[in-house]
């Protein structure tokens, strides 16, 4: 058996793997008969010579091989020909997947394999002589059982919330999956660390919003693009209930001032990538070092703003940072400052 867990979420396959390695049985058995391989460091040949190894008192054996597929995938990229060692590579792995034992479950984990290139859809290995069979020909004939097991989008985060919430027996009410999704984000392993804290702390009974506001680290943040969010749209009374909740978390004036102003800036960032890119939040992110979910908010957020309007709004962020560290009431400041935001044309 093979699989191949392609461009999958960290904590899916985390998951995944679990899975995998409680199908073999008893857990001392199995580790004795699972092999991991670092993928650019190993072979066609190593993987090959694993998989056809006989498992010891078990039926099965696990190989885990990870970047394999996509270290040799880059390698082909930089390839002028069909005629050299990487590719003399890619028809020995592909080659010898068809022929591997049923007392392996060899598993790749890969995150960049490109489905326009040669790997994914096979080659000539001297430009006209018979086809070698590529990813997803072995795909398609069920040699490789492909599972994708992507990061859910930021509206399918809730409903993955509530499955999980589900699975583990912890009741939580509908605002609180809501607020928690927003405060998080599609980042799978710090949803389930949160909702496990946040069960502990209810102790038996319904988790609901005050919970996740108390308790989880990412809602001041959250709250402030709640802010941001409501400024944009000119809307004071959303804006104001954002900052109350600011102030009910302990937030300082100093530190409410320094994340408005980053968000301003993240915004602005956002929308001048936004001029070569387009709005591919995830290439907007790469380029940023900021996760697509923060992107595809500020996104939204810029185009209720001209750049010279951010640039304005930045501008005022200081005079306020100057009268605050020169003697004006910092809460009235930030009240002036706010409500000013909301006004803007």
């Amino acid at each position: 058996m093979i699989t191949l867990l392609l461009n999958p979420d960290e904590y899916m396959a985390a998951e995944r793997m679990v899975q995998i390695k409680a199908e073999l049985g008893d857990p001392e058995m199995a580790d004795l008969n699972t092999a991991d391989l670092d993928g650019p460091r190993t072979s066609a040949s190593d993987i090959l010579g694993q998989a056809s190894m006989m498992p010891f008192l078990t039926p099965m054996r696990l190989l885990i091989v990870r970047g394999y597929l996509s270290h040799l995938d880059k390698r082909m990229g930089q390839s002028k020909g069909t005629e050299n060692a990487a590719y003399s590579e890619a028809t020995a792995i592909l080659a010898g997947l068809t022929t591997l034992p049923d007392t392996c479950h060899v598993v790749f984990v890969e995150s960049g394999v490109d489905k326009r290139r040669h790997l994914w859809k096979g080659f000539k290995p001297d430009g006209s002589g018979p086809k070698v069979a590529g990813l997803s020909d072995l795909v398609k004939a069920k040699t490789i059982n492909l599972e994708e097991l992507n990061t859910p989008d930021a509206r399918a985060v809730e409903g993955w919330l509530q499955r999980r919430a589900k699975q583990k027996k912890i009741a939580i009410e509908g605002q609180a999956i809501q607020m928690l999704s927003t405060f998080v984000g599609p980042n799978l392993r710090q949803l389930d660390n949160e909702l496990e804290k946040l069960a502990t702390y209810a102790s038996g009974r319904a988790v609901n919003a005050g919970d996740v506001r108390l308790l989880v680290s990412d809602a001041s943040e959250a709250l402030i693009w709640d802010m941001t969010d409501a400024l944009s749209r000119r809307n004071g009374r959303k804006a104001m209930q954002a900052l109350v909740e600011l102030r009910k978390g302990d937030a300082n004036a100093f530190y409410l001032l320094t994340m408005i102003a980053r968000q301003y800036r993240v915004i602005l960032q956002v929308k001048e990538a936004e001029r070569s890119l387009g709005s591919n939040e995830n290439a907007i992110g790469k380029q940023l070092g900021l996760h697509p979910f923060p992107v595809k908010k500020a996104l939204d957020q810029s185009r209720s703003y001209s750049f010279d309007q951010l640039e304005d709004i930045l501008e005022q962020m200081l005079e306020a940072d100057y009268a605050m560290k020169t003697g004006a009431d910092l809460e009235t400041t930030i009240d002036l400052l706010v409500a000013g935001l909301t006004q803007r044309r």
